[in-house]
């Protein structure tokens, strides 16, 4: 099993609250999130607490406001959907890409980024 790693694509779902309590944002029954580990994708402070992870732990992860990079504290708790290795195009980009299955043939562009 693969565990997070520089140059690995990281699928998560998270909920983010504030130092109170208040749930921010919470995106645990939408579609993982995923971003290429090692890049801008997320706020490396975050990728840090993630690093050595694989997919199916959870984790709670720290944004303190003395890090200079936000007004306040935040907790993200955080389920690791899927953890793989990224292709030559995604370290290429910078971010993940996923196959377009309905235009894939000898001569189209397969590839397009995700969300």
């Amino acid at each position: 099993m693969m565990h997070i790693s520089k140059n690995s694509v990281v699928s998560i779902r998270y909920v983010m609250t504030n130092a109170k309590g208040l749930i921010i944002e919470n995106t645990i029954n939408n579609n993982p999130t995923s971003y290429l580990h090692g890049s801008i994708g997320i706020e490396p402070l975050l990728q840090a607490q993630l690093e050595g992870l694989k997919a199916g732990d959870k984790k709670a992860v720290y944004l303190k406001r003395e890090s200079g990079l936000t007004t306040e504290d935040f907790i993200f708790e955080v389920i690791i959907d899927e953890v793989r290795a990224a292709l030559a195009e995604e370290i290429l980009l910078g971010y993940p890409v996923k196959l377009n299955p309905l235009r894939c043939d000898a001569n189209c562009d397969c590839y397009k980024a995700t969300s």
